[in-house]
């Protein structure tokens, strides 16, 4: 199962290098460049690609990648950090090639501090990419990943207190090989965030960890009554001696 796990890891990595997988990283780094306003805190942290899509930041901060041969090795079901110890996270297509996605995000969840923000990256099932991937044999990198629903994958953010505030489309040109050919249609992407958003080949989304804070409850108000009244009231003792008297 191990060895089955790193081959396929090497598979998708050696895809990212590829002129295709090139192409995908380099729309993926303009955009997530240009949502930089989002990229906060001092601690970032980025899974599932060696290459840094991180936007550079103007303030003091650690940016770490969590992936083969990179600054930290780990599974991303069991992520080698402490609670609420990061600011950022970036899933770089994670959970489409992942065995449990939804226990990635619990650990995304377990590792964020209050108000933290995950970003995710992630193939649309709906578009060229997801036609490609029901057509092609499954043991070919990136189409032996499970392309999941954009609903499907807010559910789970929103079961774990996520709030999306960002979405962003982008990558609407076919999954072709050839450089060459793959941009020859990028008039497609120009027209594709305006006509057809709903078929772009990437999503990216932009969520924030929301926490509940614990109301206190309090008691209902009540004047206090400055003197006892009914049965409590005691008699004066001059009033009861002269009654014993008569």
């Amino acid at each position: 199962m191990v060895d089955y796990k790193t081959n396929k890891e090497k598979m998708m990595a050696d895809w990212w290098q590829s002129p295709l997988g090139q192409a995908v990283l380099l729309q993926e780094k303009n955009k997530l460049h240009s949502l930089s306003a989002y990229f906060h805190g001092y601690y970032q942290l980025q899974l599932g690609n060696k290459q840094s899509l991180l936007p550079a930041s103007s303030r003091p901060s650690q940016q770490k990648i969590m992936a083969k041969a990179a600054d930290v090795e780990g599974l991303n079901e069991s992520l080698p950090f402490k609670c609420h110890s990061v600011d950022l996270l970036l899933l770089n297509h994670v959970l489409e090639f992942s065995i449990d996605p939804h226990q990635v995000l619990r650990e995304a969840e377990r590792l964020l501090v209050a108000d933290g923000t995950i970003v995710l990256c992630s193939f649309n099932p709906w578009s060229l990419w997801g036609l490609r991937c029901l057509l092609s044999w499954q043991d070919q990198p990136p189409w032996q990943g499970k392309f999941y629903r954009q609903t499907r994958i807010k559910d789970w953010l929103a079961l774990l207190n996520f709030e999306i505030i960002a979405t962003e489309k982008l990558l609407f040109s076919p999954p072709l090989r050839s450089a060459k050919w793959f941009n020859r249609f990028s008039f497609m992407e120009r027209w594709g965030k305006r006509l057809w958003p709903f078929w772009s080949g990437v999503t990216i989304l932009v969520a924030t960890k929301r926490t509940i804070p614990l109301t206190p409850i309090t008691k209902r108000w009540r004047a206090r009554q400055l003197f006892p009244t009914g049965s409590f009231v005691r008699k004066p003792v001059t009033k009861v001696l002269r009654e014993k008297n008569e």
